[in-house]
């Protein structure tokens, strides 16, 4: 089994998250984690939300053996260059069945995927930062997808940001102050 190569996957910066060009479940009951994960206990623990080229993802999954890591990317090749090196790594026994990537559109349907209480960790890693006022609604990091997120993270869950933009760190700090189900805790060398 060959290594996927990134230039063979090129695409452009930014998806439509407004397009509806995905199939997705109704409902999490009728996701098929099992066929994803292929191990013992099918649920997502973790999930790296715009997973990008996967790298977090793979590394995450390699630290956490025992914790299924689960990527949620939009842009179709983006997805399928993950889900060759997925194939890839575990064909040649680099990595555990714990890694697993799907195509949604979270801004839509991520209530779609996950069920109450289902995983223990979210990473939202330089998201799309929309500078364009007009495109900022679609910013991943606002109050309607935090009211998602806290419906599907278990009591104590935790989800972690991280960008490079400023402007955009702002705005992902006062909409998480601004809701009343999240709170910031002080950086510790324990974060995961």
């Amino acid at each position: 089994i060959k290594m996927p190569k990134k230039k063979y996957f090129r695409q452009h910066a930014h998806a439509n998250p407004y397009a509806d060009y995905i199939e997705y479940p109704s409902s999490p009951e009728n996701v098929n984690w099992e066929q994803l994960f292929k191990s013992e206990n099918s649920n997502p623990d973790f999930l790296d939300l715009g997973c990008g080229y996967g790298s977090f993802l793979i590394f995450l999954s390699g630290m956490f053996p025992d914790k299924n890591c689960v990527g949620m990317e939009i842009r179709k090749k983006v997805f399928l260059f993950v889900k060759e090196k997925i194939v890839a790594l575990q064909g040649k026994q680099l990595m555990g069945k714990n890694c697993a990537i799907i195509q949604a559109n979270a801004m839509l349907f991520y209530i779609n995927y996950f069920e109450k209480d289902q995983l223990e960790k979210i990473f939202c890693l330089f998201p799309d930062p929309h500078f364009k006022k007009k495109k900022q609604k679609a910013r991943i990091i606002c109050k309607q997808m935090l009211d998602q997120m806290a419906y599907t993270l278990k009591p104590g869950g935790r989800i972690y940001i991280a960008t490079d933009v400023y402007d955009l760190y702002t705005n992902m700090v006062n909409v998480f102050e601004e809701h009343p189900l999240f709170y910031s805790i002080e950086p510790s060398t324990d974060i995961l």
